[in-house]
């Protein structure tokens, strides 16, 4: 289930049955619902109380900051791949590229598999196999939306393909400085792009919104203006009277004040 949702085969909003999944699978209907929990916590499906359980909008929220988090680790990962890569491991990376490279637009799936493929095989040279793992579980939003845009436009696939091989050359090359580089620019292409998407498909897409403002909160600032005001009179006030202590003792003849 969960490969269907990242490819969009179960679509945001689909209901899903318990039961229609137990006669369709032939799994039993207690690892049917624990499954359900799971997808839960990777906020993949929604519970909505006395109707069901349903396939959840792609969190943009959420994408970004898999973005984000996945754009930290992959620039340490490739800086470790440029001394750690064995001449098989880089030809490893070598043959996946040489694959994707020879597929055409009809082949959406595998393509993607593979870009995939390419950053996992990066993971595993360094070391931090472990980490892709634990980033897949978090890493859901940001598929998600990936494979939505290829499959939404007519993404050209030119520059992921160059973006990889200069990659893999800075790697054969031991530069630091141009994998660090370019783990950064690989991923930037999300943000400049949620723009375009957004306004197309918001049934599918979650965007955050700005909460709009409450009477309460109107209330609130009032006050705050009103205290704010008043502590500024009574500052001033404070002030006078210090001024007026300073005054000299003495009165316009010569007599004292009388305080």
């Amino acid at each position: 289930m969960r490969s269907k949702i990242i490819y969009a085969e179960l679509k945001p909003g689909t209901r899903l049955s318990a039961i229609g999944l137990e006669k369709e699978t032939g799994i039993g209907r207690t690892p049917i619902r624990e499954s359900f929990v799971r997808l839960r916590e990777q906020e993949l499906v929604e519970t909505r109380p006395k109707s069901g359980t349903y396939v959840s909008k792609i969190s943009m929220e959420r994408a970004e900051n898999a973005c984000f988090l996945r754009e930290k680790l992959e620039r340490s990962v490739l800086i470790k791949c440029c001394s750690a890569a064995s001449p098989e491991q880089k030809q490893r990376l070598e043959q996946i590229l040489t694959e994707s490279e020879s597929l055409d637009h009809g082949e959406t799936r595998r393509f993607f598999d593979l870009d995939n493929l390419f950053h996992e095989t990066c993971f595993e040279i360094a070391g931090r196999h472990m980490l892709w793992d634990w980033m897949k579980s978090i890493n859901t939003h940001f598929e998600r939306y990936n494979w939505l845009r290829m499959v939404s436009q007519d993404l050209d696939w030119e520059p992921i393909r160059r973006q990889h091989r200069r990659i893999l050359e800075a790697i054969k090359r031991g530069d630091t400085d141009a994998a660090s580089y370019l783990a950064e620019t690989h991923l930037h292409l999300m943000p400049e792009e949620q723009g375009r998407l957004s306004p197309c498909i918001p049934t599918i897409l979650s965007c955050p919104k700005t909460r709009p403002s409450s009477p309460s909160s109107h209330l609130l600032e009032t006050q705050k203006t009103t205290l704010l005001t008043y502590s500024v009179l009574q500052a001033r006030f404070l002030k006078k009277c210090l001024k007026w202590l300073r005054l000299p003792t003495m009165g316009k003849r010569g007599a004292p004040w009388r305080r």
